[in-house]
């Protein structure tokens, strides 16, 4: 347990609603191309996509948060106890979904088709959601040195690191839109040249930080603050000058962090045990919920069912919640599958 982290299962709590939420952004991007400009469903997917971008920053806040948290820092370990597996992972699920798309279209399996899938999915040219596996092999990568700093900096240190992936990786990048195509401060990012706090590294580190150690009260707040601006930024016209629709952006960062904060520090868990055992038991299958859900939207596409047959306010966030309770026992099951199974999910 982290210092000071009382709220043993706000973790589960906050990766299960995490992975829910990110279900309604999948859901929403799938479907926004298939709506017409303009058109009120269009709109409302859109909001949808705003209200949960920030699902892709706050999956590398948990991320960090564990394997900085519990893992090992010997290159060995992080090879071959998180880059390995991860890319297991992506491969595995990338030749089943080639696999289940093929068979839902009628085609026929073999041994070729496999073959072509896995090297797809290598390549990259897989299931969007598997994407986000990418980066996160890359941190595991460099795991081991940052597990070495962030196990031996101060806390003044590590503010000192999470004030410069802000810096370079959220604002600067803002103000070419804001002041101009040339400004002062783009030139000398670029220039600079800092590569070592851009990308997920932030997040990643963040989300040890805010389980590690305990934010003040005025912190904490201003954090709220924060949030809910960075949530109402996401949400805006996303065809104006100042585009915040990216799950990169700083908006959608801010807006993580902060409900981090929140599911640690006010949305606790009950004291009673057994709500806990289930609670962390949900949130320890909750990746795997994630991996498994495109599965059951391709079985639902195949009886014509679809979210856009209802009103997406109501339809995308049911689905949802379908989709993450059908897949729920399937990633459980799968994590009882001895040596390999939590490595898959």
């Amino acid at each position: 347990m982290a210092k000071g982290d009382r709220n043993s299962g706000w973790t589960g709590f906050f990766r299960a609603f995490t992975v829910l939420c990110a279900i309604i952004l999948l859901l929403a991007q799938r479907y926004l191309d298939l709506t017409a400009p303009g058109a009120g469903a269009r709109q409302v997917l859109s909001v949808c996509e705003g209200l949960t971008l920030w699902t892709v920053p706050a999956l590398f806040l948990l991320w960090g948060m564990f394997s900085l948290e519990e893992g090992k820092p010997q290159v060995s370990a992080s090879l071959l106890g998180l880059a390995l597996p991860a890319l297991g992972t992506l491969v595995f699920w990338g030749v089943v979904y080639a696999i289940a798309s093929q068979l839902l279209e009628g085609g026929a399996l073999t041994w070729s088709g496999v073959w072509d899938a896995l090297a797809s999915a290598v390549r990259g040219d897989t299931y969007h959601h598997l994407r986000i596996l990418y980066p996160l092999i890359g941190l595991y990568l460099v795991h081991p040195v940052v597990h070495r700093f962030v196990s031996s900096a101060s806390r003044g240190e590590l503010r000192y690191f999470l004030g410069l992936c802000f810096l370079f990786a959220y604002a600067l990048p803002l103000l070419p839109g804001i002041f101009g195509r040339f400004s002062f401060a783009a030139s000398l990012l670029m220039q600079l040249d800092v590569h070592l706090v851009l990308g997920w590294v932030g997040c990643y580190v963040g989300g040890w930080y805010l389980r590690h150690f305990e934010i003040s009260r005025i912190a904490e707040y201003l954090l709220y603050i924060l949030g809910v601006l960075g949530l109402v930024l996401s949400v805006a016209n996303p065809y104006s000058a100042l585009s915040f629709r990216q799950d990169t952006s700083l908006p959608a960062a801010l807006t993580a962090a902060a409900l981090c904060a929140l599911f640690r520090y006010v949305l606790g868990v009950s004291e009673e045990r057994s709500r806990r055992r289930a609670v962390s038991q949900i949130g320890d299958c909750a990746f795997g919920v994630y991996l498994i859900h495109p599965l059951w939207l391709l079985v639902l596409q195949r009886l014509g069912v679809s979210p856009l047959s209802l009103s997406p306010a109501l339809s995308i966030p049911l689905f949802a919640v379908v989709l993450f309770v059908l897949s729920l026992p399937f990633a459980w099951l799968i994590s009882l599958i001895p040596g390999i199974g939590t490595k898959l999910v």
